[in-house]
């Protein structure tokens, strides 16, 4: 997990504590094509309320962002690995979607192929992150500017306990394990449960405490679940409960339950993305109400502001509303899977 974003994340109002995020992915070797799809149940996009040019508009502002390297301006207002990780996942999520970004996605891909393997050693969530977005650019992520990011992967996590930064960068690797079919992704999932605090949530530190817990780690463990197989588990529907008590009235989601709730763009957009791999019809009800939510986090200029008390475009809110904006779940493969459908409290009739 890239540590200078951490604090961005978290809603102004609240204690600092966050986690960012993320995302999504498939390789171009035909064994790497053919395992993910076995290991992922392929399915349409979910139907979005939101209009087609939200979407296109915002691949344009988060375009426009793009250096000459290819890579995207980090914190420090250079191009940064991290940042790129994110943006290409977001790209594909378009690309998915139908929006042309080849030129985008191959100029990003060719700054990671020189910047990435520095970044991926950096940590087991970074590692997980670089995967992600090779797959999610057609690449081979087991031969990927000469290296294997796979193998090293499943080295450096703990076999027990977790360590680092938590249960975030378990959930990235659990999702670039299955993004890349390998059967560490369920063990890796299996552990997940022992870290759900009562009322449904995980929390970014892995800490069981009451009141811990946040909706953005919560939304990405619901996405590794789901994509480990383990998408009927009684788990998912106890996290989809708790991420109901964060939505706020207008639909939006805040980073944890509270009085008054806040919510923000990105807790928004992964709420969505755990909605949509619950297999939630997004089209309606609270659910719709979320998208209509993201989609008003939208700036004229195309870009996304993180709260509506910090009205400036953002690309980091940017880069975890496309995928949400999209339609997609995570893992998001070239070839269109998303999650085995669960019972959620969000139907459409809601």
């Amino acid at each position: 997990m890239d540590r200078a974003r951490v604090a961005y994340r978290r809603p102004i109002q609240m204690i600092l504590v966050v986690a960012l995020a993320l995302w999504a992915f498939i390789g171009t070797a035909a064994v790497h094509s053919d395992v993910a799809r076995s290991a992922t149940p392929a399915a349409s996009p979910v139907a979005s309320p939101v209009s087609g040019s939200d979407l296109e508009r915002a691949v344009a502002y988060l375009e426009g962002q793009q250096a000459e390297d290819g890579g995207f301006p980090g914190f420090e207002g250079t191009s940064d690995p991290g940042l790129t990780t994110d943006a290409v996942i977001a790209l594909a999520a378009a690309r998915e979607a139908g929006v042309d970004v080849a030129e985008s996605i191959d100029a990003a891909l060719a700054f990671l192929t020189e910047e990435g393997l520095a970044y991926a050693e950096t940590g087991a969530g970074q590692r997980a992150k670089l995967i992600l977005a090779v797959i999610a650019a057609g690449a081979d992520p087991t031969a990927f500017a000469g290296q294997d990011l796979v193998a090293p992967l499943f080295e450096t996590l703990p076999e027990t306990g977790i360590s680092g930064s938590g249960l975030y960068d378990r959930a990235l690797a659990t999702l670039a394990a299955a993004a890349v079919g390998s059967d560490q992704a369920a063990t890796l999932a299996e552990r997940f449960s022992s870290y759900q605090i009562a009322d449904g949530s995980w929390a970014f530190d892995a800490s069981t405490e009451p009141g811990s817990g946040d909706t953005n780690t919560t939304a990405l463990v619901v996405q590794a679940l789901v994509a480990a197989g383990m998408g009927n588990s009684p788990a998912i529907a106890n996290a989809l409960a708790y991420l109901g008590m964060a939505q706020a009235p207008g639909g939006g989601f805040a980073y944890q339950p509270a009085d008054p709730l806040v919510p923000d763009a990105n807790s928004t957009a992964l709420a969505i993305q755990a909605l949509i791999a619950a297999g939630t019809d997004i089209s309606g009800g609270a659910a719709g109400d979320a998208m209509q939510a993201l989609a008003a986090f939208q700036n004229p200029s195309g870009g996304f502001r993180y709260t509506e008390e910090v009205p400036d475009d953002n690309l980091f809110a940017t880069v975890q509303a496309i995928p949400a904006l999209a339609g997609w779940a995570l893992p998001i493969l070239p070839d269109g899977a998303t999650a085995t459908p669960v019972a959620s409290p969000f139907s459409s009739a809601a």
